[in-house]
């Protein structure tokens, strides 16, 4: 028997787009918000049936069946819940472990049930502890905030809880392997969390996955976190989603950290969610548009924090979501402004965010302020670039007016040169400048003349398609495990040119061999500093093959 984790669930879910499952079975036609088509579960003249392309569900008026795309194929295809989600998993490419066994399922199950028990343990730690009532007393938190988030304490001491498990007969392994103790150079175990607040990590299933611990003295590092395990996948989960999804608005609050969800929840604003200490994986913005109907960023404004959100920005909109971002004053972060300011203040900065366009088009605005005046013309390239990738006719005719006031350009001129701007090049620069799209040290990589509009040659080629080069060039053992399937990827003619030059005379003097046309393709390849996951590969691929079968399924009619 096939086990899936939890992981797994949401990275078929993540993957398997309702519209394009139930496209297999239903011809269906754009309608509002939503597609319809004939039912296929009862005889029906007129198209009673709806699938909502942003929930993920899908209801018929006329007999009422309605569901996920799991219990779409459960009642279609006549299967499982397992055999559907094994169904879905091999549309999408993903592959399921079928050595994983009942045994295992229990080792998951047996960790859960641990970290379950230290959370509750750790809780009534706090519920005793008044150095750790005083901190939260302190910070202004309510007391119904330690029960919405079990929140815990871990006592200053180097084996209360090692002691605690031993007397439960843990297996000391198991404590290990899920980060709540460590072992020292002699081999001898302590606890890891020691003096600190407790924050349960649990999962949008109610499991108990992990903890963080935040040092309530002057200890660093401020905060400490499950390492990764077997049951904790950070890039799969979201903190503060088990209790978002419990109140009725569905507008989400994307934050950094454990304290800024609190602060906010402590206000009574239950919206916020966290990534756990890690940049927003793509993973995480499935999760986000499954239970989100909006997505609010607000990150701190230091430079991380606005690196962060120019990151998650791109994330979001690879996966179909157009956030807005709020601005809070500088050297405050959320749980802050809302201590300072309250509740309403808050929700006032929520109705002004920006949308994407405008948040980028300000930060541009304001790098061009503070130039010097001998410097402001080159600035123009960004807002080029900028420019170019506004996709609605519309807002980029706006956006263009504002340029064209700004330097006094005809828009005419502006226009040719969004049109002349490469998107394969724009792509491929954003690619090797992930740390920040307007990071004021990129300038020099715009080769501008004073009065100049850099002109690019036409010429767009899939980034899948370079990845599965670069794969091929720095990782050609891993390339030969999959060799039938990336033999089939790469189709572009210099792509094929310089793979062909690579089997004949290696990778050296290779640009000597070809003109200045290919050398962003050279340079692209050569990169070895984000290492290729072969497997990861290929589900992007299959991937996006699937997003143009849906998008030529969305053309019809």
């Amino acid at each position: 028997m096939v086990f899936i984790s939890d992981e797994k669930k949401n990275e078929i879910l993540g993957n398997s787009d309702i519209v394009a499952i139930i496209g297999d079975y239903v011809d269906l036609k754009k309608s509002g918000n939503s597609y319809k088509g004939l039912c296929p579960f009862h005889n029906e003249k007129t198209p009673s049936f709806t699938v909502d392309d942003r929930k993920q569900l899908f209801h018929c008026f006329g007999c009422g069946e309605g569901g996920d795309v799991v219990s779409f194929i459960m009642h279609k295809e006549g299967l499982s819940y397992i055999d559907s989600m094994k169904y879905l998993a091999k549309k999408a490419g993903i592959k399921l472990d079928d050595t994983k066994s009942s045994k295992e399922n229990k080792i998951l199950n047996r960790y859960y049930d641990i970290n379950k028990d230290i959370m509750m343990y750790f809780y009534k730690n706090l519920l005793t502890d008044k150095a750790c009532q005083i901190y939260l007393k302190n910070r202004g938190f309510r007391s119904n905030i330690v029960n919405t988030f079990m929140l815990g304490f871990a006592k200053n001491s180097w084996d209360d809880l090692l002691n605690y498990v031993k007397n439960k007969d843990y297996l000391l392994d198991d404590i290990e392997n899920l980060g709540l103790i460590k072992k020292s150079q002699n081999g001898k175990y302590y606890d890891k969390y020691r003096n600190r607040l407790i924050f349960p990590i649990i999962n949008h299933y109610g499991k108990v996955i992990g903890f963080g611990g935040r040092s309530i003295d002057s200890t660093m590092p401020k905060y400490l976190n499950s390492p990764e395990s077997q049951v904790f996948k950070k890039r799969y989960n979201l903190y503060g989603l088990n209790i978002f999804k419990k109140q009725s608005n569905k507008d989400i609050i994307l934050v950094e950290g454990y304290m800024d969800v609190i602060g906010l929840n402590n206000q009574g604003i239950y919206q916020a969610v966290a990534s756990l200490g890690t940049s927003l994986t793509s993973d995480q913005a499935k999760l986000l548009k499954r239970y989100a109907k909006n997505v609010y960023i607000c990150y701190d404004e230091d430079n991380a924090g606005i690196k962060a959100t120019d990151r998650a920005i791109e994330i979001l909109l690879d996966e179909g979501i157009k956030p807005n971002i709020i601005s809070l004053e500088k050297g405050l972060d959320p749980d802050d402004f809302v201590k300072k300011y309250g509740r309403d203040a808050f929700i006032k900065k929520m109705d002004e965010a920006s949308d994407v366009y405008n948040y980028k088009y300000n930060k541009i605005l304001d790098l061009y302020s503070e130039s010097k005046d001998n410097e402001k013309f080159e600035k123009l390239n960004l807002f080029i670039e900028f420019l170019s990738s506004i996709k609605s006719d519309l807002t980029r005719e706006i956006f263009i007016n504002n340029v064209s006031k700004l330097f006094n350009i005809d828009k005419s001129t502006l226009k040719e040169s969004v049109l002349k701007y490469n998107d394969n090049y724009k792509k491929t620069y954003k690619n090797q400048n992930k740390d920040s799209f307007y990071n004021k040290n990129d300038f020099k990589n715009f080769n501008t003349n004073q009065n100049t509009i850099i002109e690019r040659k036409k010429y767009s080629v899939s980034t899948n398609e370079l990845e599965t080069l670069r794969l091929y060039l720095n990782q050609k053992d891993e390339y030969d495990e999959n060799k039938d399937f990336f033999d089939q990827v790469i189709v572009d003619e210099k792509l094929l040119e310089i793979k062909q030059y690579i089997d004949k005379n290696g990778f050296d003097k290779i640009s000597e061999n070809f003109s200045n046309d290919y050398q962003f393709i050279i340079d692209y390849i050569k990169d070895k500093s984000n290492k290729i996951v072969g497997n990861e590969l290929i589900e992007k691929i299959n991937l996006e093959n699937r997003k143009k079968l849906l998008k030529k399924l969305r053309n019809r009619d």
